[in-house]
């Protein structure tokens, strides 16, 4: 049985130590097919960008390729015509952008220089072949020694596909993997401008108007937005996670997963492996969660959370912190299982994701804590329904939900309520959520419709009580009885007391008091008889709880 190499994201080291390896080598022959010269593949972290671009430059690059063969042998694309005619015949310039971190741009030109300095040293030609000359070799020479300014720098892929093809009358196939690493860091620290202006002239020089380029493939996470980002490269197409076409090039696809079980004796956790690493819908396709599967094989069919601590989430959590109420509110939703739609944005704007809510959805589902199925056309754009893609983002979700939470109003306040909720102690309850009501929706613009308004408390409280998963099952809109109750909150230990919770809000065309909307909701759990189902699980001691909201404020009655 073949052993998993986790992490190992180097195609030769792969082969040449005959690890487990699932055949993605056809993705070389729908390349080759694709007509575009510049292709750009947006894909979450850990979907096995690296991987794919690594083997695309051992296919490819002229040199060892005798020995390079041997690497694809087995392999469906050694079975093509076109193996023949394109393995081992081009000169490859491979980066990897992925370590230009840093918290201001003059670390990050740093490391840029080091990736674009190694890429040089890399082909030894550039120092002895007799083709180029004196001039030429200095400027090689500057970009080596890490002395260029920023203008040699950000023409130096252009440069270096013009040596290459002077020595070797081949026109470059380009591979550039993790483009965006340094936006992320220059949005988190400041500098985005800078760090956009950077790249888009190092990769328009290498990209646009290259005669001598063969074929450029670029991997991220984001599609950056085209007008701040690629708006010169009119020869770029841009395969999304939303494209059907190479949809099956990045992760796990269900004959992959079925094979794999089966090598490893593990076909009897089929059904609980598609819950927690399946859900990702990449085009008209289900794709498994490729790193989260590696690992749950490698831990012998442990289930884990594994991909959420394969990097920093920062980003993630600053979108949460800083969005508005209605992508908490879906967020919520989602958490819920309820139908989520949005239309979705695939040029992402750092400048403006602070705002829109469509375009946090859209770097949610770019990011792989999304997934989206296409439902038709809404105000002329593509309308999605959107759905926590498995059980370890589900986790992930709640985890994120508390930090905002703990963000905004601080834990210990958060801890007294929920201790006060479930001691019974409603009346500090009441106190404690009004001032959450207040620091939290207090600036946002609540929906006209009643049953809107309700969705979005119901939302922001089932935000609080995932807190108390640990030791209560936490359900709404769940059938029982004669109706479905807004919220129940179950404990795993039945000798504790069970709350049931129906919101209501103040209908002033009705003219109803506080007092009659919160009679009215306490009316409507005894009369649609909700504590039904609660009782089936086993809890006799049940605590039902009347929520009226009206704007920023809040009443309990409790019974």
């Amino acid at each position: 049985m073949k052993g998993i190499a986790i992490g190992v994201d180097d195609f030769k080291n792969l082969r040449s130590e005959d690890s487990y390896f699932v055949d993605k080598s056809l993705f070389i022959q729908e390349l080759l097919n694709d007509h575009a010269e510049v292709i750009l593949f947006p894909r979450p972290r850990r979907f096995g960008k690296t991987l794919n671009m690594s083997m695309l430059k051992y296919f490819f690059t002229h040199e060892n390729a005798i020995k390079n063969r041997q690497l694809f042998k087995g392999l469906a694309i050694e079975k093509t015509e076109l193996f023949e005619k394109h393995q081992g015949k081009y000169p490859v310039i491979f980066l990897s952008l992925k370590s230009c971190k840093g918290n201001n741009f003059e670390m990050i030109f740093k490391k840029a220089s080091e990736v674009i300095s190694a890429t040089y040293q890399s082909y030894e030609e550039l120092s002895t072949s007799p083709l180029l000359a004196a001039h030429e070799k200095e400027i090689i020479q500057l970009i080596i020694e890490q002395k260029a300014d920023i203008a040699e720098l950000t023409s130096s892929l252009k440069l270096l596909s013009d040596y290459l093809f002077k020595i070797h009358q081949k026109k470059v196939i380009i591979l550039i993997d993790e483009y965006d690493t340094l936006i992320h860091e220059a949005y988190l620290n400041g500098f985005y401008d800078t760090a956009i202006d950077f790249l888009k002239t190092l990769l328009g020089n290498a990209l646009k108007g290259n005669s001598n380029l063969q074929k450029a493939v670029i991997t991220g996470i984001l599609r950056i937005s085209k007008e701040s980002m690629f708006s010169d490269l009119n020869n770029m197409k841009v395969y999304s996670v939303l494209s059907e076409k190479h949809n099956k090039a990045f992760g796990f696809t269900q004959n992959e997963i079925d094979q794999m079980l089966k090598d490893y004796h593990l076909e009897n956790q089929s059904d609980n492996v598609k819950k927690w690493y399946n859900g990702y819908y990449f085009g008209n396709l289900d794709i498994y969660n490729p790193w989260s599967i590696l690992n749950f094989i490698d831990e012998k069919g442990r289930f884990n959370n594994y991909w959420i601590n394969t990097s920093s989430n920062d980003l993630v959590h600053s979108f949460i912190r800083k969005s508005d109420q209605t992508v908490k509110q879906k967020i919520g939703m989602l958490i819920n299982n309820d139908e989520v739609y949005s239309i979705i944005d695939e040029n992402i704007s750092f400048k403006n994701i602070d705002t829109s809510a469509e375009t946090i959805i859209s770097f949610f589902l770019q990011t792989g804590y999304l997934k989206a199925k296409y439902v038709g056309k809404e105000r002329l754009k593509n309308n999605y329904k959107i759905e926590i893609p498995n059980n370890e983002l589900r986790i992930i979700y709640q985890d994120v939900i508390q930090k905002w939470f703990d963000d905004t109003v601080g834990s210990s306040d958060l801890n007294e309520m929920l201790k006060a909720l479930t001691n019974g102690d409603i009346a500090l309850f009441n106190r404690i959520l009004s001032k959450f009501m207040s620091e939290s929706l207090s600036y946002f613009n609540l929906p006209k419709k009643t049953k809107d308004v309700e969705r979005i408390y119901q939302a922001f409280l089932l935000g609080i009580l995932i807190s108390l998963r640990d030791d209560y099952e936490i359900t709404s809109e769940k059938e029982s009885g004669y109706g479905r109750y807004d919220i129940a909150i179950v404990p795993k230990d039945k000798s504790k007391k069970a709350i049931i919770m129906e919101l209501k809000t103040i209908d002033d065309f009705n003219g109803d008091t506080i007092d009659q909307t919160l009679d009215s909701a306490l009316k409507q759990i005894e009369d649609r008889n909700y504590e039904a189902a609660v009782r089936q699980q086993g809890c006799q001691n049940i605590m039902k709880i009347a929520i009226t909201f009206d704007g920023k404020r809040v009443w309990t009655k409790v019974k």
